[in-house]
């Protein structure tokens, strides 16, 4: 499709420069707009699976990611004392530990720094207003400037303020039944390279992983009925998860004494985006504004980098904007939700077992499923997980 104009991208995580990565390559003129002042290198871990392994193969990144792997050799479930209850290494079945693990900051600076270059980043901006007059989108942003673009795409993230400009009325969130934080302590010591899960009575349950050589990253997950906690109510964030903490165990009481120093925390309902529709006009959707599966998938990241290489495709070949949005949907929406559907209130409750008999027995699952003989059966070769891979998601080849 021929641009006569530039293509704004909203959103300077994940998605939004990956798609400024194949839209340059395929030789748009592309501006990002990033409402933080300055590039965000705060988050958690994030897993790159399947179909995302092999976008950062296409796009040449795998080596400089490989740099930045946070070396984690595995996970270790733990009872409330610290005493290990199973271990799955790297590549067992049933581990967190995926092939490319790494913080979404550093993720995200690999991404800034392959595209920085080529497209126009812009920080502390944010757009006020949108018009799409059919011949373009004019844009207002929060300066008072006014700038045309050919299109824009939404890449800002689950709770994007310019998708609720155009797409609120087709956008819902999918509450899983928990609430999950997450942030890093200092590391200690008798830090390693391995991931370390507790499972806490009352539905809490906790993961350390490694980070940097300074910190330590933790997530905490925990069942609640209701959605009622605001996101800038800060006092109610903290005793909630106080609560949830409380009587968990060691790992737990080393996360309490940390609490009050944790600078970069998130806190918030463990909800998925469904939005019936990923475009109107010349705005289209793109990674966790349009299908955020939830960061306790591990998925999003994979989902972020396929609806990139396809949108950009999809607009690079199509006869019009609406054509390659159709076409862009269609074939990355199936993936989506079949990611998005392994996660639902029921199984968010199975993992989060309530009482000391529901944790016994879970301890025991974990056992079996880490025992030697369980996981030489359940392992795949190495031929068919590189085949389970390229199988993922099959590429349109653009």
């Amino acid at each position: 499709m021929r641009i006569e104009k530039k293509i704004l991208i909203c959103g300077a995580g994940i998605a939004g420069p990956a798609c400024a990565y194949w839209l340059h390559k395929y030789g748009y003129s592309v501006v990002v707009v990033e409402k933080a002042q300055t590039f965000r290198d705060g988050g958690q871990n994030v897993d790159i699976k399947g179909a995302g392994q092999q976008v950062i193969k296409m796009m040449g990144l795998a080596e400089a990611i490989e740099a930045k792997d946070t070396l984690e050799r595995g996970q270790k479930y733990l009872d409330a004392a610290g005493a290990v209850i199973a271990v799955f290494p790297k590549g067992a079945v049933g581990t967190l530990t995926s092939d490319f693990e790494i913080l979404r900051g550093d993720f995200a600076r690999v991404l800034f720094e392959a595209t920085k270059g080529d497209c126009e980043y812009r920080f502390g901006t944010s757009v006020t207003n949108l018009d799409d007059s059919g011949a373009g989108m004019s844009v207002t942003f929060d300066d008072g400037r006014a700038e045309d673009f050919e299109l824009v795409i939404c890449g800002e993230g689950m709770s994007s303020s310019t998708r609720a400009k155009v797409l609120a009325q087709e956008t819902r969130f999918r509450y899983l039944g928990a609430y999950m934080a997450f942030f890093k302590i200092p590391r200690r010591p008798e830090d390693d390279n391995w991931a370390y899960s507790v499972n806490g009575v009352g539905g809490t349950f906790i993961t350390l992983r490694p980070g940097n050589e300074k910190e330590t990253t933790v997530l905490i997950t925990f069942l609640r009925k209701d959605h009622d906690i605001e996101g800038d109510n800060s006092a109610a964030r903290r005793d909630l998860l106080l609560k949830a903490l409380k009587g968990r165990g060691t790992v737990a009481d080393r996360i309490t004494a940390e609490l009050d120093m944790v600078q970069d925390f998130y806190f918030g309902p463990m909800s998925q985006v469904r939005a019936s529709a990923w475009s109107k006009g010349r705005f289209v959707l793109i990674g966790d504004a349009a299908y955020c599966p939830t960061p306790f998938t591990g998925a999003g990241t994979a989902l972020a980098l396929v609806g990139a290489y396809v949108l950009a495709g999809e607009i690079a070949r199509g006869e019009s904007y609406a054509e390659a949005f159709a076409a862009y949907e269609r074939l990355v929406r199936p993936y989506v939700e079949a990611s998005q559907d392994q996660l639902s209130p029921r199984f968010i409750r199975l993992l989060h077992a309530k009482t000391w008999f529901g944790i016994s027995v879970t301890h025991l699952a974990q056992k079996f499923f880490s025992s030697g003989g369980v996981q030489k059966v359940l392992r795949p070769s190495a031929a068919k997980r590189e085949k389970g891979v390229a199988e993922d998601f099959v590429f349109p080849q653009y």
